[in-house]
């Protein structure tokens, strides 16, 4: 690469991975990069609905999107918490609400004032001190600064939407900021004889994408990190007590079993 040339970096696999991760290049990143995308149409994506946790607003603020058009464009609803039922017995289940529980009492944190109450019998089971939980049993919801009373805390939350849709929202974004999508199936990862590096992606067509920089966004296949430079795969499954997520198009069906779905 020339001093004056642009550092090219080279997104593997587009979906939601792929293309939130060229829309930050494209937001983040000053002058002197060019992103590319290679994707495949031919190659389809786990495309379900996508249960996230409140951080992916903090994604979507710091893009500038419009929460509102985003809602739309993607089809989501709004999630308080999540749900696991049969958690410790099939007729049990327990809500994992985001946000905080309880209060703290200056110096004393809410959980040894909580324990200590329930051991003498006076205190009522935890979900009761969730201002979440409550609201998401009770179908309700704020967004923004409590308009009720301001000694409410804020209500934090996330999404379901259609992971696909999120995925075209993001490309939009991108190619409107400079990204480049090449459309192709990646045949063969080519390294670098003298470092081992990605050198390029050999596409189909006997076409060739030369990048500095490479990112893999091919999901389970892992073209490039396991393999080509077959870095290894760690297993973790022993400290999982479920190894395997269910998959299915009908994505509304697949929210209410992971998660709360509500309809604002």
């Amino acid at each position: 690469m020339k001093d004056d040339e642009p550092v090219t970096i080279v997104i593997a696999g587009g979906g939601t991975a792929g293309w939130m991760a060229a829309a930050s290049f494209a937001h983040f990143l000053e002058t002197g990069y060019r992103i590319v995308l290679v994707e495949s149409e031919e190659i389809g994506t786990v495309g379900v609905g996508e249960a996230t946790i409140p951080q992916i607003r903090l994604f979507n603020q710091a893009l500038g999107l419009d929460e509102d058009a985003f809602i739309r464009a993607t089809q989501g609803t709004f999630k308080l918490g999540i749900e696991f039922a049969g958690w410790l017995r099939p007729d049990h289940a327990y809500m994992h609400a985001f946000g905080n529980i309880g209060r703290d009492a200056g110096a004393t944190l809410f959980h040894h004032n909580w324990l200590r109450a329930r051991k003498l019998g006076k205190a009522k089971s935890l979900d009761t001190y969730s201002l979440n939980e409550m609201a998401a049993r009770a179908l309700k919801m704020q967004r923004g600064v409590a308009r009720t009373a301001n000694t409410l805390p804020d209500m934090p939350y996330a999404f379901h939407f259609d992971a696909g849709l999120y995925a075209q929202y993001l490309r939009r974004y991108a190619e409107r900021r400079g990204v480049e999508r090449i459309e192709g199936k990646i045949e063969k990862v080519q390294l670098r004889g003298e470092d081992g590096t990605v050198e390029a992606l050999a596409l189909n067509g006997a076409r060739r994408v030369e990048g500095d920089i490479f990112i893999d966004c091919t999901g389970f296949r892992g073209l490039l990190i396991e393999g080509a430079l077959h870095t290894g795969y760690e297993d973790w499954s022993r400290w999982l007590a479920m190894a395997h997520a269910p998959a299915a198009p009908d994505w509304q069906r697949i929210c209410l079993l992971l998660g709360l779905y509500l309809r604002w």
